[in-house]
């Protein structure tokens, strides 16, 4: 695990003429591309982690920690809780109903589903993804048992407005921002160096309008990649969502009144990718599939496997 380590003002009125230390660690596990991000913050004496990493040790062995404040439940977020005994962690309603109930864990077989394989006849490479992750939550599920958890509201940092939270459902359903002074932890929200999957476009792209209406915040430290400015950030978010409405009007243009499996469709929509990737970016597919479905342009037959769609009479 790499640690980053720097000191940085904050200039919000809580803080003025105080030094706050973050610290960016940096976490990976299988079956990620790139590093999962989580931050040391310490501020007003409380020592807080937004994340707690993507493995079992992210936090186990860091010391005196007060408050842990998840973004979301995926596990590369959520995993450091696993190694964790006697904390207090604080998360969004959605977030604990979701890993209480097995909910990300079974959006593992959902995807399978779309693609029609049987979940006892997965791939051998799909098979080792939905076999660790699924391992992942179930450790953190269990790990809920012994800690304590708040729901955000009740969280002492968010009550002494020591942290600002803002919903941004779109790459995840429970998804939250944290604001801390100028500084915006956005979870996988914005994710500089790299692509973004999203459950549901239409809900991002009004997640991110909200984000960007708030002008309390400067700097941004997200949940992958480097840190940036909010200028740098706007620049990326123009990009992805530029992109990702031509992905949306792409698909949209390939469905017709008969129905077709998914399966077809995720070629056209990703010619370049295979295999694996190709099964990764099915999330990214739902979400664009529930988008037209939700602005009714499509129907989605859920029943069948994989999933047929077509265009709505």
């Amino acid at each position: 695990m790499k640690i980053y380590c720097f000191l940085t003002p904050f200039y919000h009125d809580l803080y003025r003429d105080k030094i706050v230390k973050i610290e960016k660690l940096e976490s990976y596990n299988v079956p990620l591309d790139r590093p999962a991000n989580n931050y040391i913050i310490r501020a007003d004496n409380l020592t807080l982690s937004i994340d707690a990493g993507a493995t079992k040790s992210s936090l186990k062995d860091f010391g005196k920690i007060d408050y842990i404040l998840l973004t979301h439940g995926h596990w590369d977020h959520s995993y450091g809780i696993a190694g964790l005994k006697d904390k207090t962690i604080c998360m969004g309603k959605e977030t604990y109903a979701q890993i209480k109930k097995g909910g990300f864990k079974e959006s593992l077989i959902r995807i399978a589903d779309i693609f029609g394989y049987k979940k006892d006849a997965l791939p051998s490479d799909i098979e080792e993804i939905v076999d660790k992750t699924s391992y992942y939550y179930d450790e953190i599920q269990q790990a809920l048992d012994y800690n304590t958890i708040l729901t955000i509201n009740e969280c002492p940092p968010i009550q002494g407005n020591i942290v600002n939270y803002i919903q941004c459902p779109g790459h995840s359903d429970d998804h939250l921002c944290y604001v801390i002074g100028n500084h915006l932890f956005p979870g996988d929200n914005i994710l500089p160096g790299g692509g973004i999957t999203l459950l549901d476009f239409i809900k991002y792209y009004e997640s991110m309008m909200n984000l960007l209406s708030r002008i309390d915040w400067l700097y941004v430290h997200p949940g992958h990649g480097p840190d940036i400015n909010r200028s740098e950030a706007v620049k990326w978010l123009s990009d992805i969502i530029l992109g990702k409405q031509k992905k949306l009007i792409q698909l949209n243009s390939m469905i017709g009144y008969d129905w077709i499996p998914v399966t077809m469709l995720l070629p056209k929509l990703y010619p370049s990718l295979g295999g694996l990737l190709l099964f990764v970016a099915t999330r990214s597919i739902m979400g664009y599939l529930g988008s037209l479905e939700s602005m009714k342009f499509i129907e989605i037959d859920r029943n069948q496997y994989p999933w047929l769609v077509r265009r709505a009479y």
